[in-house]
């Protein structure tokens, strides 16, 4: 006598708690928003004077911006 192995159910057999399988990209999005506040903090720190003048902030306000984690993302 054999043992028959029933096949594993397919995900429209599957019961209904378990409900339909989704994706989460959060991780992805938050990856891309580390990796955006990384490079634009690093470009940041390299502008001329005349330029941060252009856009309103001193020396000191670029460098306290480009010293922030990357991770320290406001806004979200």
């Amino acid at each position: 006598m054999s043992a028959q192995i029933s096949p594993l159910p397919s995900a429209s057999r599957l019961p209904a708690r378990f409900g339909t399988p989704k994706l989460s990209f959060g991780w992805v999005v938050w990856l891309a928003r580390f990796w955006r506040a990384y490079d634009t903090r690093r470009q940041l720190a390299e502008l001329d004077p005349h330029l941060l003048r252009d856009i309103g902030l001193t020396r000191l306000d670029a460098q306290i911006e480009a010293a922030r984690k990357p991770w320290d993302i406001q806004g979200g």
